[in-house]
């Protein structure tokens, strides 16, 4: 999987997939298929299959689009994925985190 920065912490898997689930219902929500997805996002159906399935993080700047495309905010793309510092009071080391709420928009 390619997270999209030269981190030393790895995006783990549930942030993967929280990540992705997150961007599918937005798109559900939306009422876009993948192909029309794609082209008000400017990228390729293939990189949005990608996206959606955990395989790419994107960059910043396909957040950004992604999130236009789909008349949300890129907050509600990353709902519930979190960074907990390492070493804070015990904490243990650094992580990505993701809660177990809902996403924004689900009744």
């Amino acid at each position: 999987m390619t997270a999209g920065s030269r981190s030393k912490t790895p995006f783990s898997f549930e942030a993967h997939a929280r990540f992705a689930d997150n961007l599918y219902r937005a798109r559900e929500r939306a009422g876009l298929d993948q192909k029309e997805a794609a082209k008000r996002a400017a990228l390729t159906r293939s990189r949005l299959d990608k996206i959606e399935g955990g395989e790419y993080m994107p960059a910043l700047d396909v957040l950004i689009r992604l999130a236009g495309a789909y008349s949300t905010s890129v907050g509600d793309l990353v709902n519930g994925v979190n960074w907990r510092p390492g070493w804070v009071e015990h904490s243990g080391p650094a992580k990505y985190t993701v809660t177990e709420e809902e996403p924004a928009g689900e009744v």
